[in-house]
């Protein structure tokens, strides 16, 4: 962790990448509801969007597919009774899906469901992959009495996030926020998407880009 990561988590448990958690708070507004659902958790902590607001109190929904980046999440969170943790992937469809690792790092959580043949994906993408529990983001919200309104939702699934939106039934709950990673071939389908479903595209962080419930 260099210096300014770590002023950032002793004076504000900041622990996201690029500000992305005073924008949230700015977005979310003060009378948000406490509860945050976060697909693609990583480890928990290093560069997570939830963090901060677990360390606020919060309840959060945590999801990660990678075996071993789920069990650093899990150690990290245990104990906790705002916090549940769950290892399984999110798509539009239920079932089984192979989860590619990183070439460079196969325990690193930039693993992928993504089977685009592009030359982003074909140089970070090994061979090598695991089968995962593939779940709809709608029926997990649902088991876990996730309220219809909920503050806020976080997906960032390594190319995947449109798949992941699309396995959530934007009709029945309507997170306050939503923040996702842009992946340009996929952009235009997930703009649509969420514009369809009553969301305004509000603000931009890098890749991350920010949606406000109008």
């Amino acid at each position: 962790m260099n210096l300014r990561n770590f002023l950032k988590y002793t004076l504000f448990r900041d622990t996201t990448f690029g500000g992305e958690f005073r924008e949230l708070q700015r977005l979310a507004g003060p009378d948000c509801p406490k509860s945050f659902v976060d697909v693609g958790a990583s480890n928990g902590f290093y560069m997570s969007n939830s963090f901060p607001f677990i360390a606020r109190g919060w309840h959060a929904l945590l999801i990660e597919p990678h075996p071993v980046t789920f069990e650093k999440t899990k150690k990290l969170h245990e104990g906790k009774p705002n916090v549940v943790c769950l290892n399984v992937a999110c798509a539009d469809t239920d079932g089984q899906r192979p989860l590619y690792f990183a070439k460079n790092n196969p325990n690193s959580s930039h693993s992928t469901l993504c089977t685009d043949d592009s030359p982003r994906l074909r140089e970070m993408r090994s061979e090598q992959y695991a089968l995962v529990q593939v779940r709809r983001l709608d029926g997990i919200l649902a088991e876990h009495n996730i309220p219809h309104e909920f503050g806020i939702l976080s997906v960032d699934a390594e190319f995947m996030d449109y798949e992941v939106l699309l396995g959530l039934d934007l009709g029945k709950w309507r997170p306050r926020v939503i923040v996702t990673e842009d992946y340009p071939p996929k952009d235009p389908q997930k703009n649509d998407y969420l514009q369809k479903h009553g969301y305004r595209h509000e603000s931009q962080l890098n890749v991350n880009a920010f949606w406000v419930r109008q």
